[in-house]
């Protein structure tokens, strides 16, 4: 949890012009969005193919695979609606396109590096709900379940990440006092930082985090962070 936490800090000193973090793209092996806001994805001949406008996805997910986009689309026009989605597009290398529908609002997330897409449909009476493994090439349905009463039991594509993140964690009274003294300690060096500090103290403790900033205020991230 430490490596998202966010402190912002009004600078006693100027920071450097606002920037954004890029991270490298190959435009004509990869699916990404242009300039224009086009999901796009990447023929055999190494051609962009539109596929949607990201104002088309509720969401839009790139898979490892970096050929392969998820769109979640909304279910209707209403407010109530609009952040919910039966529909998920997916968007293939040279233009091919393939469709999950679902009857109640859908979770969604890509599997094996974007070669599957696991898909959980909520129940419409609250109680459990519906897992899916479907072939992101043919949306051909490879495996299904009905939510456990113990999320533990759900197969590994069922898990989300953070979920899978969270059953990987080591348990026992060892780990849980070493835990505990690193926080202790983490929370003593943040202590450490006072406002009107210079830049160069900050940085002693925590790091700069990519992204958008302004210039006078940055986002940075406890530098010991695993």
């Amino acid at each position: 949890m430490w490596r998202y936490l966010l402190v912002n800090f009004l600078l006693s000193v100027a920071v450097a012009a606002p920037c954004v973090a890029q991270q490298g793209r190959d435009y004509t092996t990869e699916a990404g969005v242009d300039s224009d806001g086009n999901i796009y994805v990447v023929s055999d001949a190494g051609k962009r193919i539109k596929m949607a406008t990201v104002g088309h996805c509720i969401e839009a997910r790139f898979a490892d695979d970096k050929q392969t986009v998820g769109c979640s689309v909304a279910r209707g026009t209403k407010p109530e609606e609009a952040m919910q989605s039966l529909l998920l597009e997916i968007y293939l290398r040279n233009g091919k396109k393939q469709i999950i529908e679902t009857e109640t609002p859908m979770d969604w997330h890509f599997w094996r590096g974007g070669q599957q897409v696991a898909v959980y449909s909520h129940s419409a009476d609250g109680k459990r709900g519906h897992y899916a493994l479907y072939e992101a090439a043919s949306d051909h349905l490879v495996e299904e379940l009905t939510e456990p009463g113990n999320e533990s039991l759900l197969p590994e594509w069922a898990k989300g990440p953070t979920q899978i993140q969270d059953e990987s964690v080591p348990v026992g009274d060892e780990y849980d006092r070493e835990r505990a003294k690193w926080i202790a300690k983490v929370l003593r060096q943040i202590e450490k930082i006072k406002p009107g500090m210079k830049r160069q103290d900050l940085l002693k403790v925590f790091t700069i985090e990519g992204g958008l900033s302004t210039r006078f205020s940055r986002t940075y991230v406890y530098s010991e962070c695993p």
